[in-house]
């Protein structure tokens, strides 16, 4: 007997217990939201220009015209004439002597306050020349998130999904509450990377368990509310940042709201799957047993010795195999996937990330921006949840890249003048791409076997950060040409719709636990009739397969 015959047949899909630890994992959400998208609002870029004199401070900005116009020249930035950002009239400041040579700014910059007090842009003068620090920035921290999914990926197929969950949210708030009290931008950096790895490790592991303890029939439900439950911490965010206009202060904030999260040190339990699986054979008893008595139902003694003979052909105790990255790769099929799924990662987070942290910066409030973006992705994710489970996955993810792609071409033939047509195109792309990125991270997890899932899971999360790293830069490409960094995001949302179609369709089929699971996976399976059947069978329109004195259709 099957865990999954289990659950069908005496514990319940969806019980007392299965909701509780769905519960559980749907609140890592929000922390995690928040810990991704911080950087919107800690590294945002206010109006600035040089400043006059080296005495100046930023609490000065907003000089006379006359002023202005005598120290700073006028350019032309996508139509629109503005004061410049980055040069000022050479003998502008400390010598009244003026003249129409310009120069970059000698004595800093003075920052507009109207609405970011302090960022980490402005205490440490990220601009023009050294703008793409900001950038750097960003692309650590998706370093860290892809070491973090990787390793927690491998940790938690090893060790268990409890601990390496509460390891993640340890390391998460540690890392955090001290980058709100860093001096210099490297020693923030390092300890941004270490959040960004743990928060990540913390959500999909979550994810896994939460998609691991519960029935088929309920998968997609509780896997989509856990993917889309960073939403709500996009949006508390946002009103956090509205309050806290001082970058350190928000960052603190943020840390804090992982505190209650400890707690799951005593309550979050074990996945029964990967306890089975590993041939934790006394641990996983006792595990489905107390899911029994929360669930008030009771188990007969003969379920959990099927249970356990089918689960593994060891004594109890026996030293089972420890599962690498290389069986990811051993099987052609599961090597497939694991390629595949990799790269529609890669491409769905490298438009993510551009056009989530870019929000802030169209046209309009930055406020309000962010949290319609977050609230559009949220409430149209469930629009999501229900075409998957009328659909499947592949028409569900491939369908919103390609409506992505087709959203990031529309911006780029779309004139730069036209801001309010390009805000709202970009709002629907962004939608989008979060319905897709959630619906893929339901869909990831059930296509890897249980002996390898978070691994497999890690290895795509990985080169989805790589993506993540790359986002910023692809945005650089603007200097180029405005139009290549959304024709680049277009094309790659293409491709990555495209690849989706080339997976297994994963809706209502159990979970595959080993690799030959995996391999088989999407294939159809022969139908096993019994011996005396054979003549009966001969007679079908179909081949037969002898095996062993046993007979197969196909």
């Amino acid at each position: 007997m099957e865990y999954e015959d289990v659950l069908r047949e005496h514990l319940g899909e969806f019980g007392r217990y299965q909701k509780l630890a769905a519960l559980l994992t749907v609140l890592i959400g929000p922390s995690v939201g928040a810990t991704m998208f911080a950087q919107a609002f800690l590294a945002a870029t206010p109006a600035h220009h040089c400043r006059f004199y080296q005495n100046d401070s930023s609490a000065m900005y907003g000089h006379p015209s006359e002023r202005l116009s005598s120290s700073v020249p006028m350019e032309n930035v996508d139509g629109t004439w503005r004061y410049s950002s980055c040069l000022m009239y050479n003998g502008s400041g400390e010598t009244s002597t003026e003249s129409n040579q310009t120069v970059t700014c000698s004595h800093g910059w003075e920052y507009d306050q109207s609405v970011y007090h302090s960022t980490v842009v402005t205490d440490y003068d990220l601009v023009c020349e050294r703008h793409w620090l900001k950038e750097l920035g960003q692309s650590i921290f998706m370093v860290g998130v892809a070491a973090g999914g990787l390793i927690s990926g491998t940790t938690s197929d090893r060790f268990g999904r409890r601990p390496t969950v509460v390891a993640c949210i340890v390391i998460q708030l540690i890392s955090g509450l001290a980058a709100a009290f860093t001096t210099d931008y490297v020693t923030f950096l390092v300890l941004r990377l270490l959040a960004g790895g743990a928060a990540n490790g913390a959500f999909y592991v979550g994810l896994t368990l939460g998609i691991e303890v519960v029935g088929s029939s309920k998968r997609n439900v509780v896997g989509m509310t856990i993917s889309s439950s960073w939403n709500p911490g996009a949006v508390f965010l946002a009103g956090l940042a509205y309050f806290l206009r001082d970058w350190w202060s928000l960052q603190l904030a943020v840390s804090l709201m992982s505190v209650p999260l400890l707690s799951y040190w005593w309550l979050l339990p074990e996945s029964p799957r990967w306890l089975l699986s590993n041939n934790r054979i006394k641990e996983a008893k006792i595990s489905i047993q107390k899911a029994a008595k929360f669930n008030r139902v009771t188990i007969p003694d003969d379920v959990y010795e099927k249970v356990i003979t089918k689960a593994k052909d060891k004594e109890p105790g026996e030293k089972c195999k420890k599962y690498s990255l290389v069986d990811l790769f051993r099987g052609p099929r599961l090597r497939r996937f694991t390629v595949t799924v990799s790269l529609v990662w890669f491409a769905t987070v490298v438009v993510y990330y551009a056009l989530i942290i870019g929000s802030a910066d169209l046209a309009g409030d930055p406020y309000l921006n962010f949290v319609l973006g977050a609230l559009l992705e949220w409430g149209l994710s469930f629009v999501g949840l229900v075409a998957m489970e009328k659909w499947g996955r592949r028409p569900v993810v491939g369908g919103f890249l390609f409506l992505t792609g087709a959203a990031c071409l529309a911006v780029a033939a779309t004139p730069t003048e036209r801001r309010d047509v390009i805000r709202y195109i970009s709002l629907l792309g962004r939608c989008a791409i979060g319905v897709a990125f959630n619906c893929l991270a339901v869909y990831s997890p059930e296509v890897f076997p249980t002996v390898v899932r978070t691994m497999g899971v890690g290895v795509a999360n990985m080169w989805s950060r790589v993506g993540g790293i790359l986002s910023p830069f692809v945005s650089l490409l603007a200097d180029v040409w405005p139009p290549l960094p959304m024709i680049t995001f277009g094309i790659l949302c293409t491709l990555g719709g495209a690849g989706v179609f080339s997976l297994p369709e994963t809706f209502g089929i159990p979970l595959p636990d080993t690799l030959e699971d995996g391999e088989n996976l999407g294939r159809k399976q022969p139908t096993k009739i019994v011996k005396t059947d054979r003549r009966t069978a001969s007679k079908r329109d179909c081949d037969v397969i002898r095996d062993n004195g046993v007979f197969y259709l196909t």
